[in-house]
């Protein structure tokens, strides 16, 4: 079992990050007892995804990782299966009048996240308010987004996500969908859905690529996602982060 390291914000100097933490691909499982919202942004824009978990001799700390893969969607890569090809092509979505929306305020999909994870969430409650006191203005440097997918017909939050951006970089942490109930049925693929709209909208807007985190999960290569080494990731990911989208992510049109 790897060794889970204690950081600090000290040891995000540039110099040592190069030096030390991005070569060692040993190190890729941190901790901190610290829920500074300046030290997790800066930690977002080294190339960590922090969550949060409970210790038994500690309670809820902040977990966070520098990968030694990242699963990268890439515009050209995006991928369209057959289930949701035909879905695109019903009038499924027009009569659903079903609307992506980038929300000014993420609590709503916090709170269904929270509904979708039940007891084994790592939104533990340090967490949770942590992400109360991010940025949320859709500004160049880092921005909390809820994204959601709406049907307006039925006035009905089917899917949606939590995730930031940096630069031209988009990060997800968590999604959710419509399930466990009698009518989830009549939803199916729309979570896929969900993310298809979402990478349209990133490219569109001159987003470089969708850092989805973890590679182990199916769902990401489904969609066209590929695993990059952390050499190759962060070379990408220290350029994007330092330029600039085209338009905002929450523009309509």
């Amino acid at each position: 079992m790897r060794t889970i390291h204690l950081i600090t914000p000290e040891d995000l100097a540039p110099a040592f990050l190069q030096t030390h933490l991005y070569p060692d691909l040993t190190h890729d499982k941190f901790w901190s007892p610290s829920w500074d919202p300046n030290f997790y942004i800066a930690l977002a824009e080294a190339g960590f995804i922090s969550i949060s978990t409970e210790r038994p001799d500690q309670g809820p700390i902040l977990f966070t990782e520098l990968q030694q893969e990242y699963a990268v969607l890439d515009w050209t890569h995006l991928h369209t299966s057959g289930h949701l090809d035909k879905l695109l092509r019903s009038r499924r979505l027009a009569d659903e009048h079903i609307e992506l929306r980038i929300a000014e305020d993420p609590k709503p999909v916090i709170r269904r996240l929270l509904d979708h994870h039940h007891e084994h969430t790592w939104l533990t409650e340090p967490y949770v308010e942590l992400l109360g006191r991010l940025p949320t203005n859709d500004a160049p440097g880092f921005t909390l987004h809820g994204v959601e997918l709406w049907s307006r017909k039925q006035d009905l939050l089917i899917a949606g996500e939590l995730g930031y951006t940096i630069g031209r970089t988009y990060t997800s942490l968590s999604g959710f969908h419509t399930r466990d109930t009698p009518e989830s049925r009549a939803w199916r693929h729309f979570g896929t859905l969900q993310m298809w709209l979402l990478a349209n909208r990133l490219r569109e807007r001159g987003f470089a690529f969708w850092n989805m985190g973890h590679p182990c999960q199916a769902y990401k290569q489904a969609l066209g996602a590929k695993n990059l080494p952390r050499a190759v990731f962060l070379h990408r990911w220290l350029k994007a982060r330092g330029s600039r989208a085209t338009r905002s992510l929450r523009d309509a049109v």
